[in-house]
């Protein structure tokens, strides 16, 4: 798939398993996904001097509202630049909303209980806003959006593709990250859909068995795929 992976790009990835206000109650903030997710990052910065971004995925979010939020940054400071701008969503807040946590999901991006972040490291393509890492699929069904970050330099670049235009699909550029990232969207629309038609029984065996595992954890914990997209860091 690639060389050996060296020095390069950095990855965090954060699951908050417990409810939002849990962490309100013990942290005495709202914030403590995002908080933790900036720390992992600068711990990190020295993995990536081109830019950073992060995105975040909202749990058992009514339909009419945002459950994705990203932002991305190139700025010589980067990574500062990019907390700064998700902390200013919270400027306007009183301190009565700052401590309503159902109000905070409902009204302000980055509450989530699913968080990724990335830091690029540039050794393919241009720098600029539109090479940094998280990249987005988005669908107006649910379980088919797709969040991914990676760090990784595909060798068949061109024959992976290839093999896109050869399902019908027009990529809109060419790169590691958004070939792998619409390989995988590909597949997992079609087993999705084989599911939900019952033509494959394999697949819809594993999923129902994900569902049923899913309701023995906490709302949503066993996957994030079913409840909001699938988020993948590479």
């Amino acid at each position: 798939m690639s060389d050996q992976i060296k020095h390069e790009c950095g990855l965090a990835m954060i699951r908050l398993l417990k409810p939002l206000e849990y962490y309100h109650e013990k942290y005495g903030t709202a914030l403590y996904g995002i908080n933790k997710l900036q720390l992992l990052l600068q711990k990190q910065r020295n993995r990536g001097q081109d830019g950073a971004g992060v995105a975040t995925i909202k749990f058992d979010i009514p339909p009419g509202n945002r459950y994705i939020s990203r932002h991305r940054s190139i700025g010589s400071s980067y990574l500062k630049d990019l907390f700064d701008s998700i902390y200013e969503n919270f400027n306007d807040c009183t301190p009565e909303q700052m401590g309503d946590v159902a109000w905070l999901k409902k009204n302000k991006p980055y509450i989530g209980e699913l968080l990724l972040g990335h830091l690029r490291y540039g050794t393919h393509g241009a720098n600029n806003i539109e090479t940094v890492h998280p990249f987005l699929r988005q669908n107006n069904w649910i379980s088919r959006n797709l969040v991914c970050a990676g760090n990784f330099n595909l060798t068949n670049i061109d024959e992976l593709f290839n093999e896109l235009l050869s399902f019908g699909q027009y990529p809109k550029e060419v790169s590691d990250t958004v070939t792998v990232m619409e390989k995988i969207g590909h597949f997992w629309m079609m087993r999705y859909s084989e599911f939900l038609t019952g033509t494959n029984t394999k697949v819809t065996q594993t999923l129902k068995s994900i569902s049923s595992l899913k309701k023995k954890w906490t709302s949503n914990a066993f996957s994030p795929a079913l409840a909001g997209g699938l988020m993948v860091g590479m």
